[in-house]
């Protein structure tokens, strides 16, 4: 009850997330909700401004309870406010097939192998020969040329372009983009030709964005002509700017495997270390009468830029929201309650983007801050060391433990893997990666000093192979990730739950708190037995929509065998986005990938003839030749066209006599058009994964 009074802010935050979390999942746009929401405000006023009213304590559950639900309700009805795509104006309801609009680049382009992509923000649409104001976001890749180059953040251009609903997962277990992009309220995307759009020579965008960004690209130029390259390049760029960009897969993979891919994204470290520099510096303004608040604005504004400057990711959002109202509070001599300051920097921030609550970064960016406040001094008072430097090691230690003890669950549930070795990359990370932040800081400061600049370059450069050397070294050590791990979003609640009851009873040493999560435990354990059982027993052929590639899965209990063509089995990428996911999820722990014949226990494949288990399967990539007197046919539960075999239907029922049908992905949309007429007038069975994404087959 005590720490409930100290934050009230807490209480109040737990029904706004509410009303959030329900609008994102449950969407509907009620005309008359603003008069409701209009009237249980004013009911709350009189309570609160009439006398008469006078709230005692007995009926203040009640004051509380309409708190709450008004609360939930304005969180509701802000969230569908946010959402774009129920305004009258949003572009896609004046759009149709091919439509000229005038757009604006509302950020800088990533470069593709052979496109730009980018975020256009759409300002009006052509409509019967006028133009029509209009809103909303739309995701464009332009074809690269060295016109689309220079395009930059803000500038205005005439489009001729076909906007389509972005495509939700089309394979079991794939990343839902659609879903992620319709938490930035992008809900459509096309592809831009280069004779299909016009620069007219205007930048309208935020003076702020336009400058950040310009004063990054500033930045980097500064890093490169110091010799800067490769690698190190890559990862300064995004330990001190925020750039991401460059970043090598192997890289990314080897600070993921080692719990260390945070320092790579700018979060609460790197404003916390601008925040110490900055105020160090103005410490000479603490000694005039009104140098606190002058102190308090500059810090507030050093660190706002600094977040524009990195991208104004939800970590940095997060800890520039929360340090400035520390600065505030500091310069108003008052004391903060951390917890209250957590809950005031996200009410602040989903007031003006509550999507921010399915930002995975802003989730663990406030989780690993709750666990570092309210965990890390408990273990760290664990054990009691003289010496400097060991305290400073358990420290970090003590620091590392916390964090991710409150972000393992969702780091499972969102990554399928766990960092064995992330204590001892984090007293490497934590130190290093500060101190190149501080370097970093220094070498930009100091680039117009080129003698003094070239060494500090030096000692920059060396310290980021250092970091990466060490991150690498970590990943090769045996058993350093442990991965396919699998566990469902009520799993997840279930583990918090465990979490938080037994720290409850660590912090009160009341059993029943104990009691309560060995509960918890027991559900998550039969949860998992249930799992594996199934797991143990599950059979089934899963053809994969993998555009212009045959990706065919032959799953018995935890083994699998997937086959496709060498080019798609060697590119991690793809498979981690398309396939890898699916196995985490079939608790897959021995997989095969394979291009040509095999033959094994419960799977025999041999010149594009398949024996699964007792299915039978051919997969025809070119015509089969075949007698006009063919007195036998093959009996066939399922036949694969692939690679836009040149034969019809009626040919191939020459030959096999089949059940059905499938049409993959790696044929044209004019091809599968044709062998789907062909069928509907034959009577045949079959399946587009084209049209209906994967097809699973259960074989139990």
């Amino acid at each position: 009850m005590k720490v409930w009074n100290q934050a009230p802010l807490v209480r109040l935050l737990i029904p706004f997330l509410l009303g959030i979390l329900v609008a994102v999942y449950l969407p509907f746009h009620f005309s008359n909700i603003l008069f409701y929401a209009s009237l249980l405000f004013c009911v709350i006023a009189g309570l609160v401004l009439i006398p008469k009213f006078n709230i005692s304590y007995r009926k203040s559950f009640w004051f509380g309870l309409l708190i709450s639900i008004s609360l939930f309700v304005f969180a509701y009805q802000l969230t569908i406010y946010k959402t774009q795509k129920f305004s009258a104006s949003h572009f896609s309801n004046n759009c149709s097939g091919n439509s000229m609009v005038y757009a604006r680049f509302a950020d800088s382009y990533i470069e593709k192998e052979k496109s730009l992509k980018t975020i256009i923000e759409i300002l009006a649409v052509k409509d019967n020969g006028g133009w029509k104001k209009c809103t909303g976001k739309a995701l464009v890749y332009i074809k690269t040329d060295s016109l689309a180059l220079d395009l930059k953040y803000g500038d205005e251009f005439l489009m001729r372009v076909n906007f389509k609903e972005v495509s939700g997962p089309q394979n079991p277990g794939e990343f839902n983009y659609k879903r992620f992009l319709s938490f930035h309220n992008i809900y459509h995307q096309a592809y831009v030709n280069n004779n299909e759009w016009k620069n007219l020579n205007r930048n309208s965008g935020s003076a702020i964005l336009k400058y950040s960004i310009g004063f990054r690209n500033n930045l980097l130029e500064v890093l490169k002509k110091n010799k800067l390259t490769g690698d190190e390049l890559s990862v300064g760029a995004a330990l001190l700017l925020g750039y991401t960009d460059k970043l090598g897969a192997d890289i990314i993979s080897a600070y993921s495997s080692t719990g260390a891919l945070h320092v790579l994204s700018v979060s609460g470290l790197h404003v916390a270390i601008v925040y110490i520099v900055f105020s160090w510096l103005l410490i000479f303004l603490d000694k005039h009468k009104k140098g606190r608040i002058i102190k308090a604005v500059l810090l507030i504004l050093f660190l706002w830029f600094y977040a524009a400057l990195t991208g104004l990711s939800p970590s940095v959002l997060r800890a520039a929201t929360m340090f400035s109202f520390i600065i505030l509070a500091k310069a108003a001599n008052k004391h903060t309650n951390i917890y209250n300051t957590l809950a005031a920097s996200a009410l602040f921030l989903l007031l003006i983007n509550p999507y921010l609550i399915m930002e995975i970064g802003f989730q663990l960016s406030y989780l690993a801050v709750i666990g570092i406040v309210y965990i890390q001094p408990k273990i760290y008072q664990w054990l009691e060391f003289d010496n400097w430097l060991l305290n400073q090691i358990w420290m970090i230690t003590a620091v590392s433990i916390a964090a991710q003890i409150a972000t393992f669950p969702l780091g499972l549930h969102y990554f399928h893997q766990f960092p064995n070795y992330f204590l001892l990359s984090n007293l490497i990370v934590i130190p290093v990666s500060t101190l190149i932040i501080y370097v970093g800081i220094a070498l930009f400061s100091f680039s117009a000093i080129p003698l003094f600049v070239k060494y500090l370059a030096i000692v920059f450069t060396w310290l980021i192979w250092f970091l990466n050397a060490s991150v690498k070294w970590i990943e090769s050590l045996p058993f350093s990730l442990s991965q396919g791990i699998s566990i469902s979003v009520l799993e997840t609640w279930l583990l918090y739950g465990l979490i938080i009851l037994f720290l409850f009873y660590l912090s009160n040493r009341k059993y029943k708190f104990l009691i309560y999560s060995l509960s918890f435990c027991v559900v998550i354990l039969i949860s998992q037995v249930v799992e594996q059982q199934m797991q143990f027993n599950q059979k089934k052929i899963v053809v994969y929509n993998v555009a212009k590639t045959t990706v065919i899965d032959f799953i018995c209990s935890k083994q699998n065998v997937l086959l496709t063509d060498s080019v798609f089995a060697k590119n991690d990428s793809r498979l981690l986005f398309h396939v890898n996911d699916h196995w985490f999820d079939l608790g897959l722990n021995s997989s095969q990938i394979i291009s040509g014949d095999l033959i094994s226990k419960n799977l025999m494949v041999k010149n594009n003839f398949v024996q699964f288990l007792d299915k039978r399967m051919f997969v025809l990539n070119k015509p089969v030749q075949f007698k006009e007197n063919y007195s036998q046919k093959l009996n066939l539960d399922y036949l694969i066209i692939s690679s836009n075999a040149r034969m019809s239907i009626e040919e191939i029922q020459q030959i096999f006599r089949v059940k059905m049908f499938i049409f993959d992905s790696s044929n044209s949309e004019y091809r599968i058009k044709q062998w789907k007429e062909e069928c509907d007038e034959l009577n045949q069975n079959y399946c587009s994964t084209m049209d209906s994404g994967a097809l699973e087959i259960n074989l139990n």
